[in-house]
């Protein structure tokens, strides 16, 4: 599982979708297929999480507090490229197991993705702040001025320099440079996806080294949940009350700790099912990310004219020039996450033209972020509006009035 904001695949993460986002890659169904013996709890865990450790034990410990034996399906959810078809998703839970744990869902718009129901939420996930042990910040806003935060390309915590003007952003390419950067002092702090973070300081040692807070930035914040599909529902009921069970009983914190927090509300923040939409992502890795398209997609609201037809012309080439490589000819993904469609620009998302500009500007082209001119980032983006389903106008789009739009990114259809 990968956290949510580049390709979820590419994986908190998603692209959030981040997504993004990562979050939780999966790959496809075996031939096996999920016992049938209603004494026993088939699970699907993703051992290329992080999570996969306390996901096995949380579902031995489900096992045990409904007297079951347990029947664990792995499979490698760490995609392609191209991040990880759903389709896998809806056959692993169709065909190996009741239950697929570890899937991460935006804890203020998460949605399961099509065709699958979500369960109530067990834990509490999300991006955090790393700093050294001896560091007294606890938030962005504490850190001192000019502090360098170290930060993954395309992840959802790229978004959050644009409110703390005491920070800037050393932007590295993986996750593992990023902690690296922190670790090796070249920064004074880092945005992680916080199960990434765990993992590591566990196996290398520095836990007592380095501490870690939750962000109370916006898509901070996540859920795990776990997904099935619509024919095991009592499956689900049932884990949602052993899980609940152990929670009243003071056993769900040590299954979860240090990976994840216990949810206060094991109902609040989750949208059990939607025929159309997933977690709102964006571009994510670990967050790329996880967001599905919106039934019928687009929008009824009329969509606003935000550049000049002379803007999207000049910035179709300054894309192929400078994004195709990695977002494909036709903006349709392929290293990195799709820039057009539901997919990548879905109402449930909640993102704005503003939230996208930023990534762009800040993490583009990947290999020297922010190295195009206001000229050539505007004529992208226009671009990009211009797949997405904007029109046209006579009034040119503005790089600095770009950075700060509250105008709605919806896919309104080519």
């Amino acid at each position: 599982m990968r956290a949510p904001l580049r390709n979820p695949s590419a994986a908190l993460g998603i692209s959030v979708g981040v997504a993004l986002g990562v979050v939780l890659m999966h790959g496809p169904a075996t031939a096996a297929s999920m016992p049938a013996n209603a004494s026993t709890l088939s699970v699907c865990i993703d051992t290329s999480s992080p999570v996969a450790p306390m996901d096995r034990k949380l579902a031995q410990a489900v096992a045990s507090q409904q007297h079951r034996a347990l029947a664990v399906h792995e499979f490698d959810g760490s995609g392609d490229d191209d991040g990880y078809d759903y389709k896998n998703f809806r056959a692993l839970a169709a065909d190996q197991c009741q239950i697929i744990l570890g899937y991460p869902l935006d804890a203020t718009r998460g949605t399961a993705p099509a065709g699958l129901v979500a369960t109530a939420p067990y834990g509490r996930i999300g991006f955090v702040l790393v700093t050294p042990s001896a560091s007294r910040a606890d938030s962005l806003a504490s850190l001192p001025k000019g502090t360098d935060v170290a930060v993954t390309n395309e992840t959802m915590p790229n978004l959050y320099f644009e409110n703390h003007p005491n920070i800037a952003a050393d932007i590295y390419q993986k996750d593992a440079d990023t902690i690296a950067s922190l670790v090796e002092h070249h920064d004074r702090a880092a945005m992680v996806w916080r199960p990434t973070i765990v993992s590591y300081l566990l196996a290398h040692h520095l836990t007592s080294d380095f501490k870690w807070h939750q962000l109370d930035e916006p898509h901070a914040r996540w859920n795990l949940v776990g997904l099935h599909d619509p024919a095991q529902a009592g499956a689900a009921s049932a884990f949602d009350h052993s899980v609940a069970a152990l929670r009243d009983s003071g056993g769900l914190e040590p299954l979860l700790s240090p990976y994840a927090s216990v949810s206060a509300d094991g109902t609040r923040g989750v949208r059990r099912s939607d025929a159309g939409t997933g977690s709102p992502i964006l571009l994510v890795s670990a967050a790329a990310a996880m967001t599905q398209p919106a039934a019928g997609g687009g929008s009824p609201d009329a969509a606003p004219a935000l550049y000049t037809a002379a803007q999207a012309d000049a910035g179709k080439q300054k894309f192929a020039d400078n994004c195709a490589q990695c977002h494909g000819d036709n903006l349709e993904g392929m290293a990195g996450p799709a820039l057009k469609g539901d997919l990548f620009a879905s109402a449930k998302a909640n993102f704005h033209v503003g939230d996208i500009f930023n990534i762009v500007v800040k993490n583009m082209p990947s290999t020297q972020p922010g190295s195009l001119s206001h000229d050539d980032y505007t004529q992208i983006m226009a671009y990009i509006l211009q797949q997405n389903g904007y029109p046209a106008g006579s009034n040119p789009l503005v790089f600095d009035a770009t950075l700060t739009s509250n105008v709605p990114l919806i896919y309104r259809g080519k």
